[in-house]
């Protein structure tokens, strides 16, 4: 399993244009290559599933791009999803290191069903550094910004300190699926391919 960050991409790589016949096709033989796993937090899942460039937008070759499940994708371009008011910036116990993990127990709970207050006391009690800070929607945009603007050529990416972490909260239903189907994929089938202890299969 990589780890995974919190991150933004350079200004340079944003809406570069794609032929959506041919990007269709590399998206599937990306996804076969990974068989359908997140290669962050290790979901497989035949629905949902989506495809990061790990470099360059426009290098569509397989050695740069990677299957991601949507929540993890979210984490890597924390930018967007900040203004949107999807994730904010806290203070972490130095002993996580992926937000994979995050991405884990969020699930776990959104599969239990449980309301999105009850998640994100969840997340800062088990994750919260002790007397840590809890940033809001324009400190983490603050953050996503003064990254961007540290990002040198050849650089394509920037990534959060370490001492800092994520919480989601509620995106809401896309394209008439629930979130907890198309953003966290809790659906028949889903589950960890190295990690059973977080089964989520329903």
């Amino acid at each position: 399993m990589k780890i995974l960050r919190p991150s933004v991409m350079t200004a340079r790589e944003w809406f570069k244009e794609r032929n959506a016949e041919d990007w269709q096709r590399i998206r599937s033989q990306v996804l076969e290559k990974d068989h359908y796993t997140c290669v962050y937090c290790s979901l497989t899942c035949r629905k949902f599933m989506q495809v990061n460039h790990i470099g360059a937008e426009d290098n569509h070759q397989l050695k740069n791009l990677e299957t991601v499940c949507p929540a993890c994708h979210s984490v890597m371009h924390m930018g967007i999803n900040a203004l949107q008011g999807i994730i904010t910036v806290f203070e972490c116990k130095k002993e996580l290191v992926s937000m994979a993990t995050i991405v884990c127990e969020t699930r776990k709970l959104v599969n239990k069903q449980k309301s999105w207050d009850e998640i994100e006391s969840n997340i800062y009690h088990q994750f919260l550094r002790s007397g840590g800070k809890i940033y809001d929607k324009e400190d983490t945009l603050f953050f996503a910004n003064q990254l961007v603007t540290s990002i040198k050529q050849p650089e394509f990416r920037a990534y959060l300190p370490e001492d800092l972490a994520i919480v989601f909260h509620e995106q809401g239903a896309w394209n008439g699926f629930q979130e907890r189907v198309w953003k966290w994929q809790c659906l028949p089938g889903s589950t960890y391919r190295k990690q059973s202890e977080h089964f989520i299969s329903t």
